[in-house]
C-alpha cells in the first residue's frame, strides 16, 4: 500500500468516526442505542468510536483488493460503530458502578449468603432493620460492600 493511499484511510476513517455521530438525524441521536448517542456520562464511546474508525479503515483498506478507498470508508464505518457501542456500555458501566453504593435497610431478619443463591452457605445475619451499602446486583441477589449477598425481596433502599 502507498503512503498516500495509506494517509487517505486514515484520514477518511478518522474523519467518519469522529463526524458520523454528529451527522445522523436527529432523531436517531435522541435514542440512547450506544452507537449514535450514549445515555451515560463520559468520554469513552467517542473515543471508542475514533479508535474504532481508525482500526476499521485500515483494516477495511487491506481486506479489499479492488477498491481500497471503499473498503476503508466501509471499515471506518463499521468500526467507528462497534467502537462507540463499545465505549458506550463501558460508560454505562462505570455509571452503575459510581451509583451502586446505594444505602439500603433490611426488612426481615436476613442470612448473608457466599453468593447470589439460597445454594450457597451462610456467611452472617442482618437484623431487621439494619442498614447496609450494597456494590451491586445479580437477579434477586443484592451483594453487600465488603462481601456477602443478601436476597433483594428482604431490603429497601434507605
Amino acid at each position: 500500500m502507498s503512503n498516500k493511499k495509506f494517509t487517505v484511510a486514515i484520514a477518511a476513517a478518522a474523519m467518519l468516526g469522529g463526524l458520523a455521530p454528529m451527522a445522523l438525524p436527529t432523531v436517531a441521536s435522541a435514542q440512547a442505542n450506544g452507537v449514535t448517542n450514549c445515555d451515560a456520562p463520559g468520554g469513552r464511546q467517542r473515543a471508542g468510536a475514533l479508535i474504532g474508525a481508525v482500526v476499521g479503515g485500515l483494516a477495511g483498506s487491506q481486506i479489499s483488493s479492488n477498491e481500497r478507498t471503499l473498503g476503508a470508508v466501509g471499515g471506518a464505518a463499521a468500526g467507528a460503530a462497534a467502537g462507540s457501542y463499545i465505549g458506550c456500555n463501558q460508560q454505562r458501566a462505570r455509571a452503575e458502578s459510581a451509583q451502586s453504593g446505594a444505602q439500603y435497610r433490611a426488612t426481615a431478619n436476613l442470612n448473608i449468603r457466599s453468593g447470589p443463591g439460597t445454594g450457597y452457605r451462610s456467611v452472617g445475619r442482618l437484623s431487621a432493620g439494619q442498614p447496609f451499602s450494597a456494590t451491586g446486583s445479580q437477579g434477586e441477589w443484592v451483594q453487600i460492600a465488603g462481601g456477602g449477598w443478601v436476597n433483594a425481596r428482604y431490603v429497601t433502599t434507605n
